[in-house]
């Protein structure tokens, strides 16, 4: 019986076991006979590589999550000369299909940054209206000394300690840009020495993140390497003393809870 042709079972009904891929089809070289379960595969599967970033290749790891079943059939894929083994999982060999996935995954990766673009711009825009000069200086759980000092100056504004500043300093400052926010950040051992300027919507996660009661989950969303202090486990901030800061800028906690202050350094 020929693969085109349907099988039937012990009812005399008929039910279809192996497809025919015609050479005039998508695919390149002779016809190829695959079974129907293969044939399945290899359409989930090329689906599947262009949503999950990696087009054409087809992971170990994905097939494992679909059973042993799909084992045997990416060896008929393999077999047929769709698929080859390739280091953690098969890649397809048609020329065709390829350049077909890799264009689909262009212009769906295209898509997806202008989707995050969209949701960036619109959670700028409402982190901006949340901007508000501000100044903030957690005190040490163990002392009282300011674990951090963060001061948002507004478009217009003028710092905390403006009259303490150099005055080439204060003329460079007073020739900023229209509505420019800035940023001055002391933290723990390390900061930005008369400020730089920030987006508006940087100043609105900031100046959220500080408002009080404050904690660590909550001052973390400002971005500041050293968390302005806070420790994650104590849920309280520490000053440079109280971290007990190494030449290396890795500090303890009081007790006994470690992290880095160098600015230079990210757990991401």
């Amino acid at each position: 019986m020929s693969g085109d042709e349907p099988a039937g079972d012990a009812q005399g009904q008929q039910r279809v076991t192996h497809i025919i891929l015609r050479a005039d089809g998508w695919f390149d070289g002779p016809d190829r006979v695959l079974p129907v379960a293969a044939y399945e595969l290899n359409g989930r599967a090329m689906a599947d590589s262009v949503v999950y970033g990696h087009a054409g290749f087809v992971p170990d790891y994905y097939l494992a999550d679909l059973g042993p079943e799909a084992a045997a059939s990416a060896a008929d894929l393999v077999a047929a000369g769709l698929w080859a083994r390739a280091e953690g999982g098969y890649r397809v060999l048609d020329q065709e299909v390829a350049a077909f996935l890799l264009e689909r995954q262009r212009k769906s990766d295209e898509e997806a940054a202008r989707a995050r673009a969209r949701q960036k711009a619109k959670e700028d825009e409402g982190l901006a209206e949340l901007a508000e000069a501000m100044l903030a200086a957690p005190p040490c759980a163990v002392c009282g000394t300011p674990s951090a000092r963060i001061e948002l100056v507004a478009p217009g504004g003028l710092p905390a300690e403006w009259e303490r500043w150099p005055g080439t300093v204060r003329d460079t400052f007073l020739h900023r840009e229209p509505g420019q926010w800035y940023l001055l950040f002391d933290g723990v051992a390390a900061g930005n020495g008369y400020g730089d300027p920030i987006e508006a919507s940087r100043a609105g996660r900031i100046a959220r993140a500080f408002r009080p009661p404050l904690g660590f989950a909550q001052v973390r969303t400002a971005g500041f390497y050293d968390d302005a202090g806070f420790c994650q486990d104590c849920d309280a901030p520490y000053c440079y003393q109280h971290w007990h800061v190494s030449e290396t800028r890795y500090g303890y906690c009081p007790r006994g809870h470690g992290k880095s202050l160098d600015p230079h350094w990210s757990p991401w």
